[in-house]
């Protein structure tokens, strides 16, 4: 059913999808549907939380950061940074399109950039003395958040921009940050 609605509402938009259109696509009944969820943002809630944890945890950020390894840390932000291959971007594009005229899914949107600033700032952790503020350790993390958020986009709409040279130069100040920080502690 989850697999349904993601595709409904890449394909037709939120507001273009129904239950019903997904009930019919995942031959779950409607009654079903709502003894699961209470409507669509709840739906789109799981989306995007499921897709986080898979992010997360399956590419590595947690692992890297469970293991203590800071090369595998720097990588992850670099792949993470590099979107290569936007996945599910359409689907990205209608929530976040979504969230800027509906407060369920802002809340919904607003709580996956505070899971993945925590994830961030913890696996910066590793690359930076603990005597820095944890301030300092938010704000680099907002900063690579940032930018990997524009790149995602950018690589919505032209598959191959930024192209490798801005990648890198991208890379570099955000290596420049973590440098900073090192430095401070």
């Amino acid at each position: 059913m989850i697999q349904a609605a993601r595709t409904a509402f890449a394909d037709n938009g939120f507001h273009s999808t129904g239950i019903s259109q997904i009930a019919r696509s995942s031959g779950v009944l409607v009654g079903q549907i709502y003894r699961d969820f209470a409507n669509k943002e709840a739906i789109v809630a799981v989306i995007v939380e499921r897709d986080l944890e898979d992010f997360l945890s399956e590419r590595g950020l947690s692992a890297a950061g469970a293991a203590g390894d800071p090369d595998a840390v720097r990588a992850w932000i670099a792949r993470f940074v590099a979107c290569d291959k936007p996945e599910g971007g359409r689907l990205v594009a209608e929530i976040m399109a979504e969230a800027s005229r509906n407060p369920r899914i802002v809340e919904i949107v607003r709580g996956v950039h505070d899971r993945m600033r925590r994830e961030l700032q913890a696996a910066l952790r590793l690359l930076v003395p603990s005597t820095v503020s944890p301030e300092h350790f938010a704000r680099v993390a907002g900063v690579i958040e940032t930018i990997a958020g524009g790149v995602f986009q950018r690589r919505l709409t032209e598959e191959d921009q930024p192209g490798p040279e801005v990648i890198d130069a991208l890379m570099e100040c955000i290596n420049a940050s973590i440098d900073k920080l090192q430095a401070e502690g």
